[in-house]
């Protein structure tokens, strides 16, 4: 395997047309994927008339670094992923997607995010590499977060629920405002499968002023504390982290809409009272 001196260089020497010295970096179940062949003639087409490109994101997540790159233009992306090792674990290529209307309208009231102590951003920010979620009209802002220690969000095995430092903490209200929908009694999955006929899985949501609804996803079965129709201060205790839904770890999903329609609802980017903007990679508290 070719060795590089750091995954950073990666990107010119690809850009240079050392192709197969990057496909070499590759690992053996992304060559079993790509001939080089292949390789090649994708590298040599998406190639053309970009002349450089810059780091959009650097993110380390599950023993894996993430690099995302764009081009000069901003009209495509590059994403690698390396192991310890510096070998690469995938390599794709896409069109750069934004929706930068969108991306400027934040809400009128300003949130707190929706848990206790240091948490650990998986998905958030503004584009699809950073936010699975952004191509989504409906969740195009949301973020899943999930609690992590020594770069991994479980001790000993990922077979039970109670393994992941994120199952059982308490989830707390963004914001004051009313409940509008509790949906509970759903069961937590086992870690590593998912129930896809009830996406949010168990959840509450929440009206505030100016007619935005904070939704919160994937508690704990059986640990919502609140009632519709029940008046919340920002900060209280709503329930629990769990592994409900369409989640195939414990984490929990929080996202603030203008409407209380789950499916066509807009999303909307989220104003923190704290000033910041976190984004997948980042510690938050």
């Amino acid at each position: 395997m070719e060795k590089f001196s750091s995954p950073e260089e990666i990107i010119d020497i690809w850009l240079r047309e050392g192709y197969e010295k990057v496909y070499d970096a590759t690992s053996k179940d992304f060559q079993k994927m790509v001939t080089l062949e292949q390789f090649m003639e994708l590298s040599t087409f998406f190639n053309k008339g970009v002349k450089k490109y810059q780091l959009e994101t650097k993110t380390k997540l599950q023993n894996l670094t993430h690099y995302v790159w764009s081009d000069d233009k901003r009209e495509k992306v590059v994403v690698a992923s390396f192991d310890e090792f510096n070998q690469i674990q995938r390599f794709y290529l896409k069109p750069f997607t934004a929706y930068p209307k969108t991306d400027q309208q934040y809400t009128e009231n300003k949130f707190i995010m929706p848990i206790r102590g240091e948490w650990f951003v998986f998905w958030g920010g503004t584009n699809e590499f950073v936010n699975y979620h952004y191509v989504y009209e409906n969740q195009r802002y949301a973020y899943d977060l999930v609690k992590v220690q020594d770069g991994q969000s479980y001790q000993n095995s990922q077979i039970r629920n109670e393994n992941f430092y994120a199952f059982d903490e308490d989830i707390i209200a963004p914001a004051d405002g009313k409940i509008v929908k509790v949906v509970d009694g759903k069961k937590d999955n086992v870690p590593g499968k998912m129930d896809e006929h009830n996406p949010a899985g168990n959840y509450v949501m929440i009206e505030h002023a100016n007619h935005e609804f904070s939704m919160i996803a994937h508690f704990k079965n059986n640990s919502i504390l609140v009632k519709a129709g029940e008046i919340v201060t920002e900060g209280q205790l709503i329930g629990k982290c769990g592994n409900s839904g369409n989640s195939s770890e414990p984490h929990i999903h929080f996202q603030v809409m203008d409407s209380p329609d789950l499916v066509y609802g807009k999303s909307i980017r989220i104003l923190f009272k704290d000033g910041k903007e976190p984004i997948q990679g980042d510690t938050i508290s």
